[in-house]
């Protein structure tokens, strides 16, 4: 039976009530406070149901935890359009990547027990799989310490899921990328330890590395390690969730506003985003984890507690969570996404939370109303800006010029009472000064300094939420960077890139290049990504891709004879290639 209505708080789920008029008016200025990333006094604020109607979202359901305990759900439009169901607080949906930071907490209970160790080598205790061994591994063996905090070097980002009816694979096909599998073989693409390198398929190890130690199915174990004695009971780790689940459970809606096709995916990848839950039970979860960071918890000792929670830097990802910034304010939490779900989990260890769930894949909405939750309940870190008029000092800095990385630059230049930020050309942002140098992208949230370094240069610093700066010394006035001699059509331009290329600079690896050039398409700067992919094809000559995306930039840029030939080339090298194929047939067939 369910236990709350759609529109309706249930205020105070545990012993101690709040006062439901105060927790209503609370509620209902978040439902009108929604927020861009940077809030300016007297900055432009939104509903919910404008934003869910901007976004195309059917329903919201939300959890909020103060001082340590949920005070509020509430559960708002549809949970099925197409049937009509309301969205309730306790209708089940897909936590997708959520389930990594649950499944961590388990594996880190059976750490604790002395099951599982967290710096040994994971292939000494697999029974069902083994980690296919590369020089690398040799070397570095993988520990679960690295599959939690995704610097294992392992491939597979994240998974498809599987429409409801059709044949699963197992965890092994999964892992090995046989059929019916539909993700690739979970192999090593790094060197273990080297650096940060999201990976679902690590979870997949991860999951297959406790059932194999427990002797039991993953949810069945989770049921038992988490689940249970949290008391998430709207939460499984089933697949597919029970019919008796399923028949409330929501139904998704992609990023193009379509239906998914059966309402729903299936996720045999349960660590990684098999997760079914609500909002109160992720509540009910982040609340044990502030316990256990204070040492409180019967469930996790406050040492594994403070592992799982240590910021590691740069990647800010510790074991199963992200470790987020504000303004010198930690948080912990994860975000998911699943095909026609997102959800985040957002919380600190003073006892302050939200987790919000939507059946739509628009985490936007989900960061202006955890934004919302965040100013109404004063949590640490947020603030409010305050714009202020561009001083003389700032106006005689501009225009100026600052170098991005290898090849591009940065132009700042005044717009009447804001600050225009251009990347290279290709990106536009409209700067609000705050003082003191500051200038703050409201719709981003970038936020940049303007001023001099110790010997009087100017300089652009970035500045990230988590206190780090990146600071880029001006331009000289007659300095070009590569990008500009590439446009000049600078001959010597091709062995600088080669120089980088060689060097192993990201700026001159093809796929950098490429996507340069995709990205001037997309702006219809089809003159400038006809040079950038030439330049890709002189440095990669023998890359099919590269001949072919040089002929899609010449076809745009009206030059279909240079087309023609690039296409040709792109077939010489790839007789294969379908989109050089299919191009080309159609340029013979005008």
């Amino acid at each position: 039976m369910h236990r709350s209505l759609g529109l309706i708080a249930v205020l105070c789920a545990a012993s101690a009530c709040a006062d439901e008029s105060t927790t209503n008016a609370r509620l209902a200025r978040i439902e009108r406070d929604l927020r861009p990333p940077v809030s300016l006094e007297g900055g432009e604020r939104w509903t919910l149901a404008e934003r869910m109607a901007h976004y195309g979202v059917p329903g919201v359901s939300i959890a909020i935890i103060d001082d340590g305990r949920i005070v509020a759900t509430r559960a708002y439009g549809l949970a099925d359009r197409q049937t009509g169901a309301p969205m309730r607080t306790d209708t089940p949906m897909q936590a997708a990547s959520i389930s990594k930071a649950v499944s961590a907490f388990g594996a880190m209970r059976m750490v604790e027990r002395g099951q599982l160790r967290l710096d040994a080598p994971v292939n000494a205790t697999l029974k069902s799989w083994k980690i296919p061994e590369t020089d690398a591994t040799r070397t570095q063996p993988i520990t679960l310490a690295h599959l939690l905090s995704h610097t294992g070097g392992l491939g597979v980002h994240g998974f498809l899921g599987y429409d409801t009816g059709l044949p699963l694979p197992s965890i092994v096909q999964i892992l090995d990328g046989q059929p019916p599998a539909n993700s690739p073989a979970v192999r090593v693409e790094q060197a273990p330890g080297l650096g940060f390198r999201y990976s679902g398929g690590g979870y997949t190890i991860v999951q297959t590395l406790m059932s194999d130690v427990a002797g039991r199915a993953f949810p069945e174990l989770m049921r038992r390690e988490v689940l249970k004695p949290i008391g998430m009971r709207d939460s499984s780790f089933d697949y597919p969730l029970p019919a008796r689940r399923m028949k409330h459970a929501a139904a998704g809606v992609t990023p193009d506003g379509k239906d998914v096709v059966g309402k729903r995916k299936v996720h045999p990848e349960s660590a990684a985003a098999g997760l079914w839950t609500t909002p109160e039970d992720l509540a009910r979860f982040a609340i044990e984890v502030q316990k256990a960071a204070r040492g409180d918890s019967r469930l996790l000792g406050r040492a594994a507690a403070e592992r799982m929670l240590r910021d590691p830097g740069p990647d800010h990802y510790a074991l199963g969570f992200g470790i987020v910034h504000e303004n010198g304010a930690a948080y912990f939490g994860h975000d998911g996404w699943n095909e026609g779900f997102s959800s985040h989990l957002l919380a600190n260890r003073d006892g302050d939370g939200a987790v919000i769930m939507i059946n739509a894949n628009q985490p936007q909405l989900m960061n202006e109303l955890r934004r919302a939750v965040a100013f109404e309940f004063g949590w640490p870190g947020y603030r409010t800006e305050k714009r202020v008029p561009i001083s003389e000092i700032e106006r005689k800095m501009l225009p100026a010029r600052f170098p991005y990385n290898a090849e591009q630059f940065m132009l700042l230049k005044a717009a009447g009472d804001e600050v225009s930020f251009e990347y290279g050309g290709e990106e536009q942002l409209f700067l609000t000064p705050v003082g003191a140098g500051r200038f703050v992208a409201v719709g981003t949230g970038l936020t940049v300094e303007l001023g001099r370094d110790a010997a009087g240069v100017g300089q652009l610093s970035f500045v990230y939420p988590d206190g780090r700066r990146e600071s880029h010394p001006r331009f000289a006035d007659d300095a070009r960077s590569l990008r500009e001699r590439l446009y000049a059509d600078d001959a010597s331009v091709v062995a600088d890139y080669r120089k980088l290329a060689d060097a192993g600079d990201i700026v001159g690896s093809e796929a950098y290049l490429n996507t340069q050039g995709y990205r001037l398409i997309g702006q219809k700067r089809y003159p400038a990504a006809k040079q950038v992919l030439a330049l890709t094809a002189a440095l990669y000559p023998n890359s099919a891709n590269a001949w072919d995306s040089l002929g899609e930039a010449c076809l745009l840029n009206g030059d279909p004879e240079a087309a023609r030939m690039h296409y040709r080339k792109a077939l010489s090298l790839d007789p294969n290639l379908a989109s050089a194929k299919a191009a080309l047939e159609k340029l013979e067939n005008r």
